[in-house]
């Protein structure tokens, strides 16, 4: 819940996406967006600075250094949920899961409607093996920001890899690659396609072979009003 000094002013302030990749096969470089929403205060001029430090240093994946700045930051600046998201982000870079999960439940706590830590804390508890709270917590990401493709490919890493669940990941990765554009991420193309061959031969054996007449609708029902991606 939010204290009476959060009500009164607005904490997520200090608003932070990073590119936290859910596949263990390759984890981009961490790109780091620092925007500042509206206040009923000014955010303290060293805060700004402070952080602004603290972003460079996750740039450059110099995490160790990024989380000791963080951690004076959210000491001196206690009630500001963005540092300490990236707090939790920098522990999360160097596998300290179990201070990064302190850390995001200390920004929820600051502001419960933070969505990027609300997605943060999904990929915390997958690292934690907490597969079910993890999917809990990017639905919640989701239902939070809908516009979050990002959760959409964590979503579908999760159930693929994680749950073993392929008509959810199959799911996951198509809603992904629809609300990619035209510039889709030719990977997971290829994961789509090799799912659903997987999920065909599945179906299939559930139903003993009784013929399957739309994949697609069983596994996305608003599909048949797009282009399907992936589609070959």
């Amino acid at each position: 819940m939010l204290t009476r000094f959060v009500k009164r002013v607005r904490l997520g302030i200090l608003v932070v996406i990073v590119s936290l990749s859910g596949c263990s096969i390759s984890t981009p470089k961490p790109m780091v967006v620092d925007t500042s929403a509206d206040a009923l205060e000014p955010i303290p001029v060293e805060l700004k600075q402070s952080f602004g430090d603290a972003l460079a240093l996750m740039q450059n994946e110099e995490f160790l250094a990024a989380e000791n700045l963080l951690f004076d930051i959210t000491l001196e600046f206690p009630l500001y949920a963005g540092p300490w998201s990236n707090l939790a982000i920098a522990q999360s870079k160097q596998g300290k899961f179990k201070d990064a999960l302190v850390s995001i439940n200390a920004a929820l706590h600051q502001n419960d409607k933070f969505c990027q830590a609300l997605s943060i804390k999904g990929v915390v508890l997958r690292e934690l093996g907490k597969f079910k709270l993890a999917k809990e917590q990017y639905l919640a990401a989701r239902a939070c920001n809908p516009l979050d493709i990002l959760t959409l490919y964590n979503l579908g890493v999760l159930s693929d890899l994680y749950l073993h669940d392929n008509v959810a990941a199959l799911s996951y990765y198509q809603q992904y690659l629809i609300a990619q554009g035209q510039l889709q991420d030719e990977t997971v193309k290829s994961w789509v396609i090799d799912l659903k061959r997987r999920v065909s031969a599945e179906l299939k054996k559930e139903f003993q072979q009784e013929p399957i007449q739309n994949i697609e609708k069983t596994v996305q029902p608003k599909a048949s009003l797009i282009q399907l991606a992936g589609e070959e």
